[in-house]
């Protein structure tokens, strides 16, 4: 079952922060990958990696890349056998 925005981090507090940091976030640099953040390129509100506060402004695709990584590793974890086959 999916949770809702607020439940994943993403409620209304979230989206009023986003709102509120974008205008600066042109031309700063990316806190994932360093490059510039330019206008009408997407760019998200970055938790934390243990997701306990903001790492600021990403580009969408290194905030979104960053986590699908931290998910696959989590379940590459979960289907370790105990022997290799």
């Amino acid at each position: 079952m999916a949770k809702s925005t607020a439940a994943a981090g993403y409620g209304y507090a979230h989206q009023a922060l986003r709102r509120a940091l974008l205008p600066d976030a042109y031309g700063k640099p990316c806190p994932r990958c360093g490059l510039p953040m330019l206008r009408g390129q997407s760019l998200d509100l970055d938790h934390t990696d243990d997701r306990s506060g903001y790492n600021g402004m990403a580009h969408a695709s290194c905030n979104r890349a960053a986590g699908a990584r931290k998910r696959n590793a989590r379940q590459n974890r979960r289907w370790k056998t105990s022997r290799q086959w």
